[in-house]
């Protein structure tokens, strides 16, 4: 009798074990169809929130863009002499300015002759260069190969310094032109 009982817990068993693991199956397969909705809807919100996001960075791109423009439309109006004088008067402010300009003037005078002095002095300093290579050159046991790397090298410096009054000259006609037109101005004013 005992395995009467046995064997109809052992087939009862085996009928209903299918059937539930059937069902488990399909309780599984639900939950995993509703875990799939809910990632497909968690992207959607992502998306959707990036989009936004976009969006938003445009507009701020476009106000800054906006913002630039107004100020720079409200710089871009000349040089507005005159109107921020402070407490001067409009004589007062004109003297002013035209003090400023004799006075770049005379401050560009004094860098140009500044740099003439500099250049003089290169100059010297590179003759007596070429004299000590020329000396040192007349020597025979001279390192022919240095002698050469050294007179390259003051060939350059000399290019750069005749480049550099070359320079000099034109900042001196510059100068030139720009004081004859402030003179004629000052001319024509009186």
């Amino acid at each position: 009798m005992k395995n009467a009982i046995l064997i109809s817990v052992i087939g009862a068993f085996l009928f209903f074990t299918p059937q539930q693991s059937y069902a488990q199956a399909q309780g599984q397969e639900n939950r995993e169809a509703v875990k799939e909705k809910q990632e497909k809807a968690q992207e959607k919100r992502e998306d959707a929130k990036e989009k936004r996001d976009k969006a938003q960075d445009k507009r701020e791109e476009a106000k800054d863009k906006r913002e630039r423009q107004d100020r720079v439309s409200k710089d871009n109006q000349g040089h507005a002499y005159g109107r921020d004088k402070g407490d001067m008067t409009g004589r007062e402010f004109g003297q002013h300015r035209a003090e400023m300009a004799r006075n770049k003037a005379k401050h560009t005078r004094d860098r140009l002759r500044e740099t003439e002095e500099l250049i003089t002095l290169h100059r010297e300093r590179l003759s007596t260069l070429k004299r000590s290579l020329d000396e040192e050159g007349q020597r025979p046991n001279a390192n022919r190969q240095d002698i050469e790397e050294r007179e390259t090298r003051i060939r350059r410096a000399e290019l750069r310094l005749s480049q550099l009054e070359e320079s000099l000259a034109e900042s001196r006609e510059r100068l030139r032109r720009a004081e004859s037109s402030l003179e004629a101005l000052v001319i024509d004013k009186k």
